[in-house]
């Protein structure tokens, strides 16, 4: 499995010189893995994607928070006549993943409907476990307002966990560490540090400590932070890294186009 950080920032788009390293575009990931081509949300990153991609495209959405979709009004495959495009999602408050979606391009957020585009998009309603070509995917409820999927995609021996806006709560942890045991990356909500998190408890995001916790207990080889909060700048983060890391060498913030082979 290979994947590129197309997007890690959280929450809003931000530039300027001082996001360069770890970039300012919104949450989305490609991941390639068994001739499948899947982006795990499609935020303002998603611009980046490849210009070229053979075959189906997949599109698992965690959820419908304009960061983690903003990028589909700009989506390249979107753009080229019969390119299969599914985007996978779970029903929520404003209905199943074709209405988040449906939501989004309409007026007056956008001037562009869903049936203008001229690929083949299609819209699959997530379940506990489902399969794309030969790769597994199951998945968890998390902690959100509104609600989020944890994703663990698994391809033979390896697998990766995306936990992006996760508020530990109650049990949570212990069961995210359940769902995520032994795999080889886990990539994590580290949107606030530490000591930024007692007065935004309730925005449903973590901290890097609680990822160190949750990547020990889950026996994860890797940890990558993601959802940069949008004040964070490159100075900051690469201070704060370069702590984490004297702490756990396997543990680093995710950084603009950062390539992992898994």
């Amino acid at each position: 499995m290979r994947l590129t950080v197309l997007g890690a920032r959280g929450s809003i788009p931000v530039d300027g010189p001082e996001f360069t390293i770890y970039g300012g575009a919104t949450s989305a990931y490609l991941l390639e893995a068994a001739g499948q081509t899947i982006f795990l949300d499609a935020g303002s990153g998603l611009m980046a994607a490849p210009e070229h991609l053979e075959g189906h495209v997949s599109v698992l959405l965690t959820h419908p928070h304009l960061d983690h979709m903003m990028g589909l009004c700009f989506f390249r495959h979107l753009f080229v006549a019969d390119k299969v495009v599914t985007i996978y999602g779970v029903r929520r408050t404003i209905g199943d993943v074709q209405a988040q979606v449906d939501h989004l391009f309409s007026p007056p957020l956008w001037p562009v409907m869903v049936e203008s585009f001229p690929a083949d998009l299609r819209f699959s309603e997530v379940k506990d476990t489902f399969f794309l070509g030969n790769v597994r995917v199951d998945t968890m409820e998390g902690v959100h307002p509104g609600g989020c999927t944890i994703f663990r995609i698994t391809h033979e021996s390896k697998s990766l966990v995306y936990a992006t806006d996760f508020e530990h709560s109650g049990d949570l942890e212990e069961r995210l560490a359940e769902f995520a045991e032994g795999c080889d990356l886990l990539i994590y909500d580290g949107q606030y540090f530490e000591e930024e998190y007692p007065s935004r408890a309730g925005f449903g995001h973590s901290t890097p400590e609680m990822g160190l916790r949750i990547m020990a207990e889950a026996g994860a080889k890797k940890l990558l932070l993601t959802h940069h909060d949008p004040r964070h700048t490159d100075e900051m983060l690469a201070k704060r890294e370069q702590a984490l890391q004297a702490k756990c060498p396997d543990a680093a913030y995710a950084k603009r186009l950062q390539v992992i082979e898994i």
